[in-house]
C-alpha cells in the first residue's frame, strides 16, 4: 500500500518548511509525492463566489469537479471527516508516498519536528508510531534523530524505511481503512480483472485498475 507519513510538531516548529524541502528531495529521486494538510478552522472554501463551480454548489451539488488541461480539483461536502486512508486511496491515487502535516492523533508513522526554543517535551513517542525526530536538540526519544537541515539524510531514512518494499499489492478500502489482500487472493483477483479487460480499448498496460463494490453486491 502507498505509505502515509505524518510530520507533526508544535506550532512554529517548522513542519511546513521541512515539508517544502522533503517534497523536491523525494521528487528528485523519482517518487510521486502527495500531501495532506490538517485544517482546523471550519469549512475550506476554494470556490470563487459567482463563478460556475460556486453556482453549482449553491444549487445543491454535493460534489463539484473543476478540470483544466494541467490541473484537476474537486470540492465536496462531507457527512463526516475522512480518514487519512480514505483520502490517500481516493484523492491521492497514483502517488508513491503521502506526506501529511499534522494528524498527530492518527495511527500513521510519524516524524516529529521540534525546536529547543519552543520548550516542552515531544508531542509523540514510540507508542504513537514515532519513527524519527528532526530537531536542534537531543530529545532523548529512542528513535533516529536528524538535524533540521539534514534533508539528504532524512530523505535517505524515508526512502529506506517507507519506500524500499513492494507497494504494488492489491488493497481494499472498507470502513475508512485500507486493507491489504493476502497475496494469493490478490493474484487471483488481478488475473480475473486483467482477463476481463483484455482487449478493451484504452486499458492495455494500465498499471492501476480500480474496482468498486457498492451496496450489498455479492
Amino acid at each position: 500500500m502507498v505509505p502515509i507519513v505524518s510530520l507533526v510538531g508544535r506550532s512554529g516548529s517548522g513542519k511546513t518548511t521541512l515539508m517544502e524541502r522533503l517534497i523536491p528531495a523525494l521528487a528528485a529521486r523519482g517518487y510521486r509525492v502527495g500531501t495532506i494538510k490538517h485544517h482546523f478552522h471550519g469549512p475550506v472554501t476554494v470556490d470563487v463566489p459567482g463563478k460556475d463551480s460556486w453556482r453549482h454548489r449553491q444549487a445543491g451539488a454535493t460534489a463539484v469537479a473543476l478540470l483544466s488541461p494541467e490541473t484537476f480539483f474537486t470540492v465536496r461536502n462531507l457527512p463526516a471527516p475522512l480518514s487519512l486512508d480514505e483520502i490517500a486511496h481516493t484523492a491521492l491515487a497514483g502517488m508513491d508516498i503521502v506526506l501529511t502535516e499534522g494528524f498527530k492523533s492518527a495511527a500513521m508513522p510519524k516524524i516529529e519536528v521540534s525546536r529547543a526554543a519552543l520548550g516542552g517535551p515531544l508531542l509523540t513517542g514510540p507508542a504513537d508510531r514515532l519513527m524519527a525526530v528532526a530537531s536542534d536538540w537531543a530529545t532523548g526519544a529512542p528513535v533516529p534523530h536528524f538535524a533540521l537541515d539534514a534533508i539528504p539524510a532524512l530523505t535517505d531514512f524515508i526512502q529506506h524505511t517507507f519506500l524500499s518494499g513492494d507497494h504494488s499489492r492489491v488493497e481494499v478500502l472498507a470502513g475508512g481503512r485500507r486493507i491489504a489482500m493476502p497475496p494469493e487472493a490478490a493474484a487471483a483477483l488481478a488475473r480475473a480483472v486483467r482477463s476481463l479487460l483484455d482487449g478493451v480499448p484504452g486499458t492495455a498496460g494500465e498499471p492501476t485498475v480500480e474496482v468498486r463494490l457498492r451496496g450489498s453486491a455479492t
